[in-house]
């Protein structure tokens, strides 16, 4: 199947969710985002915090296609997973999502009291789990995990209020996360051994804390600062100032533990020839293929649930989250073979690995570039209708090509799916930036593209391609327009039917709708 917009329309008409419940709540004492129904909404005021491994795109070149050494990657990604995990849950930090080896948590506690904000002890609880995280990594999970290269670890860190939801259906769990201060906590990490906030969180930290951070740069309009090199090893007085604990000895034990759990010999990572079933993935099971991978991400979303000022706003909001949601979905499982596996706030990540094999890599990209046009036509010639006076959400693109493996890691009810490549990392690295109505392809899928008239509506960018305002009706208008100057445009009206022909189609003889199958019909 291909897109077509008047199943687009038909598509979100059907499941626009306007009379979709959404119960909106402070998150209080009494409440467990972890466990949060499909309807159900949390504000929360936190430090949303991104703990990140830099440098694991190295560690992904390091194994290429070797498989042993992709299996002892995969062993440590999933270890990472648990320990990240287990130091969250002891400093009450909440678990939102894991991705591949980023982890994002919220640190939420203390709770404001009815006239006591308490943005001072959040920050600093959300400073000290940061030097936590960074330390673990450096001082003890890269001495157990000698044969892989060493991780670098790094956290940003961004105060605010969001909106935590459940995007996930039914029996899987897919928190995430909707604010400025979600976005900017991922946007300022730094390299090794750093841990960035921004202004609003160091100007409320303890001085004993403040005098380890450095004014860094500004971003997206935020002053920040960083400390580099903070660890409690090599920070004993700080720890003692702050009653921190750090037991080296019983996090090597732990990891050490969950290294052993699970041999070497028990990955079994295999070809993926047809499409993969994400529900049977598992640590031991894992897929390896190439693919086209894409982030496709919501511009201009976030500024209207930051700006949201009613409850009546979020739910009206979330509605037409949930509504843009399931039309991407759609486009990418239904119009086109690909796989949506993991929601990112208001991104997608997913991948086109169909038709499987080296043989088939120049379809593979031009039906990945036409999923990447069929969202953009999704989203402005028919959810656009549907977002009222919120004119200036639009999508953005990024796509790159290349070996990933796919898995799902943790226990039975909790496991996340992960991806990774060389090119995941690009491709993501290509949606942040582009703009709002961007298709960003690397060279790589460029030179795969057949479809004169799909490329010369993209512009070589440094090493990339992109184009703007690309839609298949706009792409259809085209066509049309350079038929017509070529004079080899034409109409007829046929028991009720018009018929419209270039000089392939009368040579084919199709009907009109046959030749353009992203038209209403």
């Amino acid at each position: 199947m291909v897109w077509n917009e008047k199943r687009s329309r038909e598509r979100v008409k059907k499941n626009d969710f306007s009379d979709f419940e959404v119960n909106v709540q402070d998150l209080s004492r009494s409440m467990d985002f972890t466990n949060l129904g499909r309807k159900d909404v949390r504000r929360a005021e936190g430090v949303h915090l991104y703990v990140d491994v830099p440098n694991f795109h190295r560690a992904v070149d390091d194994a290429g296609n070797d498989k042993q050494k992709q299996r002892k990657l995969v062993r440590a990604s999933s270890v990472l997973r648990r320990i990240q995990g287990s130091l969250m849950k002891d400093d009450d930090v909440g678990d939102i999502q894991r991705q591949t080896v980023r982890a994002h948590g919220l640190v939420f506690k203390p709770y404001n009291g009815k006239d006591t904000p308490k943005d001072g002890d959040r920050a600093k609880r959300a400073v000290i789990h940061a030097i936590t995280q960074n330390t673990y990594v450096l001082d003890v999970f890269n001495g157990v995990f000698s044969d892989v290269r060493d991780f670098s670890s790094a956290v940003g860190l961004a105060s605010g209020a969001s909106y935590i939801c459940n995007v996930g259906k039914t029996g899987k769990r897919e928190l995430i996360s909707l604010g400025t201060c979600a976005n900017l906590a991922a946007k300022i990490i730094g390299g090794r051994d750093s841990i960035t906030i921004t202004d609003k969180m160091y100007d409320v930290l303890p001085d004993c804390l403040q005098e380890h951070f450095e004014k860094h740069d500004v971003v997206s309009g935020v002053q920040t600062y960083r400390a580099t090199g903070l660890r409690w090893s090599r920070n004993t007085e700080l720890a003692d100032e702050l009653g921190v604990t750090w037991d080296e000895k019983k996090w090597q034990q732990e990891t050490e533990k969950h290294r052993d759990n699970l041999p070497l010999d028990q990955i079994n990572i295999s070809e993926a020839t047809t499409l993969i079933d994400v529900s049977k993935l598992t640590e031991r099971n894992c897929k390896r293929t190439e693919a086209v991978t894409f982030y496709a991400d919501l511009d201009g979303f976030t500024r209207y649930v930051q700006e949201a000022e009613s409850d009546d706003k979020v739910i009206s909001l979330i509605r037409q989250f949930h509504m843009i949601r399931a039309e991407f979905h759609s486009v990418v499982g239904t119009d086109y073979d690909g796989l949506a596996l993991q929601h990112r706030g208001d991104c997608i990540l997913g991948i086109m690995h169909l038709p499987s094999g080296n043989g088939d890599l120049d379809e593979r990209c031009q039906d990945a570039v036409d999923l990447a046009i069929g969202l953009q036509s999704s989203m402005e010639h028919v959810l656009n209708e549907h977002l009222t006076d919120r004119k200036d959400i639009h999508v953005a693109v990024g796509m790159d090509v290349g070996k990933v493996i796919v898995s799902r890691l943790g226990k039975q009810g909790e496991r996340i799916t992960i991806c990774f490549g060389p090119e995941v990392t690009e491709a993501e690295r290509l949606q942040t930036i582009s703009s709002a109505k961007q298709i960003r392809i690397s060279s790589e899928i460029y030179d795969q593209l057949d479809d004169e008239d799909v490329m010369e509506e993209f512009t070589k960018r440094g090493s990339a391609y992109v184009a703007t305002n690309l839609t298949f009706p706009k792409l259809d208008e085209k066509r049309e327009e350079k038929a017509a100057e070529a004079g080899s445009l034409g109409a007829n009206v046929n028991e009720g039917q018009i018929r419209v022909t270039t000089a392939a189609t009368a040579t084919a003889a199709r009907p009109w709708h046959d030749s353009k199958p992203w038209r209403s019909e």
